[in-house]
């Protein structure tokens, strides 16, 4: 995997950015989370990029993003959980790297992200729009997810765990028992 990047993809909530930094110390590779990437290079959040400028705006941005990360050396990167579902996007991770998904249930989502202001996605919705526009995301982009290299069940289990999971999975470690 020296050249290689592990890309976490996952829905919101499903802990990309929770278990990456974990992973990399795990692998011996430095970890970007492409969101921060773009908070730091706009000097906005993503709550404020989607407000100001649009999503199409802030898809422009992660697809830039994502393809200078791609660009880079061997690195753990945690994805939004929307840049997988760009074709580009897709393209780029699948070639430079393995994509990780975080598997997560639509309650499990809820619960995680219910007193997280910052996603745009859902702001301005109450709980039953919420789960609503969660169940409905989560049906679109699976499918997609699905095709990931490999996929994690994330339903209660720990972020330490997940990267040992992880972990084994890159390495081909549990592939005999």
């Amino acid at each position: 995997m020296e050249e290689r990047k592990v890309y976490l993809i996952g829905f919101m909530g499903a802990g990309k950015s929770t278990v990456a930094p974990i992973l990399s110390d795990k692998l011996g590779l430095e970890w970007v989370d492409t969101d921060e990437l773009i908070e730091e290079k706009e000097g906005l959040s993503i709550s404020e990029i989607f407000e100001y400028y649009g999503e199409d705006r802030f898809r422009e941005l992660e697809r830039e993003t994502i393809e200078e990360v791609s660009r880079s050396g061997p690195k753990v990167v945690a994805v939004g959980g929307g840049a997988p579902m760009d074709e580009k996007n897709w393209k780029r991770m699948k070639s430079t790297g393995e994509v990780v998904y975080l598997k997560v249930g639509p309650d499990e989502v809820l619960g995680r992200v219910e007193s997280d202001g910052n996603r745009p996605l859902l702001s301005g919705l109450n709980r039953e729009e919420r789960k609503e526009k969660i169940n409905k995301l989560l049906k679109i982009r699976h499918p997609r997810y699905s095709k990931a290299d490999h996929v994690v069940a994330c339903n209660g289990t720990g972020a330490a765990d997940l990267a040992d999971e992880i972990s084994r999975k890159l390495t081909g470690e549990n592939e005999t028992g």
